[in-house]
């Protein structure tokens, strides 16, 4: 059954019929990241933005991605009352580059899948713990597409994972 399941899907794929082309802008609001060490955590305190700049053949993408975010520090927790202390910590950037493939499901949706690479910076505030690194990220989501009559749009829910092994301070 998995093996006729797998089939269907690669030749719905191969046998869509092939979508306008073109370069996209957009932009995207997400939730917040989380960055991880062994003694503390480190949170974003709002939304995370991202800009998108993205080229298509048919079904095929190439997406570049500039976002980012301001994170603050749990300090101390606050145990008498159960909340914590955060602090600023600095500034999240993270660059990307990605290649993105769109699988039409019809009446103007697509699913569609993003594997790529990217680049990370965190800037500490008035200290010098800096860290960059590189890394991978990977991602699917759904697209709607918008007929806006001079030029095209769309909305999309997605879901991407960045990865990547910081140095630094």
């Amino acid at each position: 059954m998995k093996r006729i399941a797998l089939a269907a899907v690669l030749l719905a794929a191969i046998g869509g019929k092939a979508s306008a082309g073109g370069t996209y802008i957009g932009v995207g609001v997400g939730t917040i990241p989380a960055v991880s060490e062994d003694s503390e955590r480190v949170d974003a305190d709002s939304r995370a933005l991202k800009g998108i700049l993205g080229m298509r053949w048919g079904q095929w993408s190439i997406e570049g991605s500039l976002g980012g975010n301001t994170l603050t520090r749990n300090r101390q927790s606050n145990l008498a009352t159960g909340t914590a202390v955060f602090e600023p910590f600095g500034d999240f950037y993270l660059l990307g580059a990605s290649a993105k493939f769109n699988l039409p499901l019809g009446n103007n949706v697509e699913a569609f899948g993003r594997l790529g690479v990217n680049h990370m910076i965190v800037r500490a505030e008035n200290t010098d713990n800096d860290a960059s690194g590189n890394g991978l990220q990977f991602g699917a989501g759904f697209e709607y597409k918008l007929n806006l009559g001079v030029a095209g749009g769309s909305i999309f829910v997605d879901y991407t994972i960045n990865r990547a092994a910081m140095t630094g301070d």
